[in-house]
């Protein structure tokens, strides 16, 4: 039987039932379509981790105190920040921002809202690759004139000044009155470090002369010399510390944390994620699968008699089963390609806040595994249909 003829015979069976034939089409579309999303969701999430990462800083180290088996460690103080600084050891240090944090409430107007209060120094901005929307940020000038100043997020601007410029505005935080001289921009990767999504900026000095008292600080804002350049960076940092601060024997004194430690954490994170979404896509897919399976052998069924008359006239097994196979191929082949269709169109728009990202090579696989589909779960029908026996195909066919 000619190619030509082969393919009319599946095109007729195809139509013969067209509503079967749909429904197989859309059991297709939902497992392409559900592979490309899902993994596209995957790739976004990892995408959306690696994007906050970066802007973070990517030369950005955290040093917070750490905890021993006996409870908490040795705690920071303003003298380690100077330390660091002018340490001979820490060549690949470049800046360094000391930090001490406090819940509480800023009041403009009629308008109060909680807030995380950081007290730091100009260079935390630089550090954490944070952009200034409004105004300028802190500056070393501005402990010389009391430090009466701060910096807000834009969700604390917004908050307490919906309907004006926050810049020259006066903040009142606890009992402290501070001069707004700039604002982040929505989005700055400073307030993302904060839970509370709120947080202003003000001098470190006037913070713990007003507010949390000179005792220890919470945290060490670094700056490495380059990216590359971190790792070498905090074990200069922690090589610091541990002269100052000795090192304990039951833990590490001192929590370093660094983007290539948190992208390695995360990155474990995402890949188990991805797997999870393509285990529930492949379900899906194989869920179409079946479904052709059984199509077709319903298919093979109904076509018993035309079978029994074909090979009765001296058509091959080979023919029938191409017959089959084309049928089962075809239809395999226009499911996927309306699931890519149907998977470009969903990932448009970010799914539970994550905007996906499609890969070439996600599409090529899902093509791949539509005609995989079409060839796996239709060889079996299109093996039986070729195995019959002419004589009983005829008899049933009756």
């Amino acid at each position: 039987m000619r190619a030509v003829d082969l393919l009319g015979a599946a095109a007729r069976g195809i139509t013969g039932n067209l509503t079967r034939s749909v429904l197989t089409i859309v059991m297709i579309v939902i497992g392409v379509g559900s592979v490309i999303t899902l993994v596209a969701v995957g790739n976004g999430a990892s995408k959306q981790v690696n994007d906050q990462i970066a802007a973070l800083g990517a030369s950005a180290i955290t040093v917070s105190p750490g905890f021993s088996t006996s409870g908490a460690g040795p705690q920071l103080q303003p003298e380690d920040a100077e330390a660091i600084r002018s340490s001979r050891v820490a060549t690949h240090v470049a800046s360094v921002a000391p930090q001490v944090s406090a819940e509480k409430r800023a009041v403009a107007g009629s308008r109060s809202v909680s807030v995380t209060l950081v007290g730091t120094t100009s260079d935390y901005f630089t550090i954490t690759n944070s952009v200034i929307g409004q105004g300028r940020s802190l500056a070393a000038s501005d402990a010389l004139g009391g430090g009466d100043v701060t910096v807000l997020d834009a969700r604390s601007a917004t908050a307490l000044f919906p309907e004006g410029d926050a810049v020259g505005q006066t903040v009142l935080v606890g009992s402290t009155p501070l001069r707004v001289v700039g604002v982040l921009k929505d989005g700055g990767a400073a307030q993302q470090m904060f839970s509370s999504g709120r947080t202003i900026y003000a001098p470190i000095d006037r913070v713990r002369s007003s507010i949390t008292g000179y005792g220890s600080i919470n945290a060490l804002s670094v700056g490495a010399v380059s990216p590359k350049d971190v790792d070498q960076a905090a074990a200069e940092i922690r090589a610091v510390l541990a002269l100052r601060h000795g090192s304990a024997a039951d833990g590490a004194p001192f929590d370093i944390s660094t983007p290539n430690q948190l992208r390695d954490a995360l990155g474990g994170s995402a890949a188990s994620l991805d797997g999870m979404l393509a285990g529930v896509a492949a379900i899906s897919l194989l869920v179409g699968g079946i479904g052709v399976t059984n199509v077709m052998l319903l298919t093979v069924r109904e076509r018993t008699r035309e079978i029994g008359i074909r090979k009765a006239l001296g058509a091959r097994p080979l023919s029938i089963a191409g017959q089959f196979m084309i049928e089962a191929t075809t239809l395999s082949v226009v499911g996927g390609a309306l699931g890519v269709v149907a998977a470009f169109i969903v990932t448009r728009s970010p799914i539970n806040g994550i905007p996906p990202v499609i890969e070439p090579a996600t599409v090529g696989l899902a093509a791949g595994l539509s005609i995989g589909i079409g060839i796996v779960f239709g060889t079996y029908p299109a093996i039986r249909a070729s195995r019959m026996d002419p004589v009983q195909a005829l008899r049933v066919g009756v």
